[in-house]
């Protein structure tokens, strides 16, 4: 899996690595849900359909990443590091395509329910155990990752208002610099001052803004 893993250092989240007792404990599982994955993402999709129909693609790139990474951290023999930074890699991505970070436990109950779906008379309370000691480790990670997301996302708001401001305080300041001059005044762009004015009464009902009555004024005023 490669894309921009968002995180500060290993162990961020404040969590030890996997414990390999409990993954030895859900291999098996987890390999025969690897054996029909395809029937997997379609069965979680079926049971969290409600919280992720908004996502792209109605929330079917969303159950397909949850799967393949649940199945990449158990089935597989990567590193450390390289297991915080998928699932930093999963909860950033999660996080910028809208997913609510809040119904995680809500996607780890349908998960250990498709497993024990796949698992037949295989499946025991140990083995269910052991995939609930899983995902709560594994949330915290999916949490941090979309914290800082969600942080990066409130920043990038705040600094698009900000500009915004900073642009209608120059329009304001324009006119205010082209008032009492004939050569001023003619240079002022009031169409623009204007339509900066009525960005802000967009829900307004009457039929002119006071950016339109603005402008009014101060054509009357050239014509003067």
């Amino acid at each position: 899996m490669t894309t921009e893993v968002i995180r500060d250092t290993p162990g961020d989240a404040g969590q030890p690595p996997v414990d390999p007792a409990m993954l030895q404990l859900i291999r098996a599982s987890a390999s025969r849900l690897a054996a029909v994955e395809g029937t997997s993402v379609r069965r979680l999709h079926e049971d969290i359909g409600r919280i992720v129909w908004h996502m792209p693609g109605n929330g079917g790139p969303f159950c397909e990443r949850m799967v393949r990474t649940v199945l990449w951290t158990v089935l597989g023999e990567q590193p450390p590091n390289a297991i915080v930074d998928g699932l930093y890699w999963l909860g950033s991505t999660n996080q910028a395509e809208g997913f609510p970070a809040s119904e995680y436990v809500t996607v780890a109950h349908a998960v250990i329910r498709v497993v024990r779906e796949m698992s037949g008379p295989k499946w025991d309370t140990s083995t269910g155990s052991a995939w609930v000691q899983f995902f709560m480790w594994m949330q915290p990670y999916l949490l941090a990752a979309a914290r800082q997301v969600a942080e990066r996302q409130e920043n990038a708001r705040r600094a698009a208002v900000a500009q915004q401001e900073a642009a209608r305080q120059r329009a304001f300041d324009q006119v205010a610099r082209g008032t009492g001059t004939q050569r001023g005044a003619a240079d002022v762009d009031v169409t623009a001052v204007a339509g900066l004015l009525d960005d802000e009464d967009d829900e307004d009902d009457d039929d002119r803004g006071y950016g339109q009555i603005m402008l009014g004024m101060t054509l009357n005023q050239r014509r003067d």
